[in-house]
């Protein structure tokens, strides 16, 4: 009997998903994956800079640790993808909050710390390879699911139009921030208060986020016995990485603005770059403030990632409830992606527990 399901959102969650239910729905299913974005991967994305596919820097997620992460660490393998040690060889820099600069060496906090090979959007390019019979829809923002007669309603976006446009399913799973899901779906009948109180309450993990990148010819930091690694009380930069790709076709630095949302919309970006650049200078002389390229990604201006409730959300990973409901309208609507996690929420081992869980359930159903 044919099982036709539905996924929301094309992170890695729900490309995880589709590939491990192409393997047990029967021949006849439908799997489709609607996803609003332009593009494959949600918060996965990955800028390209020269050539060379493996001279990638990320823009979201750049960091595993296959020792905590077994998912992760599992689907790597499966996937052919490889990893590589976080550079953190040379003195770490501290800048205190009245600007003084200091030097330390020592063990980093992320020796144990990986990089995936030409980044983290391997790992999508890789599931993607793998999916055989799943259609997937990008430009495709879905505005109401009726629970009533089984029917998801689908807005999809080409060249400017927009066109409604009908997809039945048996099930569907939402893979999404669940503030997303409270503030942009439309479910008929609703969820109850208290499960919509709950989806508004779940803070999206890097939805408050900006991250930068600077890409070099040389890797000035590490020709002054430093890692790269800052950690800074004076900013606009709180943290800052060596994020050079494994082939070192060039170098590159990572780092995280500490300003909140609220307050790079009030400086501007010109003004955050520049005081980014003046940063660079401070702390790595006057060629760090001349990058070849320049890289932001402001997620809170993401309207696929961030609400308006996000732009305050907590810096460190926010610890997920256990209690809130997976399943919903008697086993019709399910809720994977990260946010929806017990023990890894936010990161991307807790993007393939939630889509674990989801197919165990499915796989007991079809059992029983």
């Amino acid at each position: 009997m044919a099982n036709n399901i539905i996924i929301i959102g094309a992170g890695l969650s729900g490309l995880y998903l589709a590939w491990q239910l192409e393997q047990t729905l029967p021949a006849d299913s439908k799997l489709i994956i609607l996803e609003a974005r332009e593009r494959t991967g949600g918060r996965i994305l990955s800028a390209q800079w020269g050539d060379s596919a493996a001279g990638r820097v990320d823009l979201g997620p750049a960091w595993l640790w296959p020792q905590f992460q077994p998912r992760l660490a599992r689907l790597m393998n499966e996937l052919h993808c490889h990893s590589f040690k976080q550079f953190t060889r040379g003195n770490m820099l501290y800048e205190t909050a009245d600007g003084k600069l200091q030097q330390f060496a020592g063990p980093s906090s992320h020796d144990q710390s990986y990089r995936v090979v030409a980044g983290t959007a391997e790992l999508i390019n890789a599931l993607q390879r793998q999916l055989q019979r799943s259609e997937i829809y990008l430009h495709t923002e879905v505005k109401a699911i009726d629970l009533h007669s089984g029917k998801i309603e689908a807005i999809c976006t080409s060249d400017n139009t927009e066109k409604s446009v009908s997809y039945d399913a048996d099930k569907i799973i939402l893979a999404l921030p669940l503030r997303l899901l409270a503030q942009n779906i439309r479910l008929t009948p609703p969820v109850d208060d208290t499960v919509l109180q709950h989806w508004n309450s779940t803070a999206t993990w890097m939805a408050s986020h900006c991250k930068v990148l600077f890409i070099y010819a040389q890797a000035l930091w590490r020709e002054q016995q430093c890692s790269g690694e800052v950690f800074s009380h004076y900013g606009p930069m709180t943290e800052i990485y060596d994020a050079s790709p494994d082939n070192e076709s060039f170098y590159a630095l990572s780092a995280f603005v500490g300003l909140n949302a609220q307050q790079r919309r009030q400086i501007g970006k010109d003004a955050l770059i520049s005081a980014c650049r003046t940063q660079l200078q401070r702390l790595f002389g006057d060629a760090a403030a001349q990058p070849l390229e320049m890289l932001i990604e402001d997620w809170s201006e993401s309207a696929y990632t961030a609400s308006e409730l996000d732009l305050s959300t907590p810096a460190q990973h926010p610890h997920y409830s256990e209690s809130a409901p997976r399943v919903l309208a008697d086993g019709r609507l399910y809720l994977a992606g990260t946010e929806t996690a017990i023990e890894h929420g936010g990161y991307l081992e807790g993007a393939l527990e939630s889509a674990d869980y989801i197919l165990d359930l499915l796989n007991q159903q079809s059992a029983g």
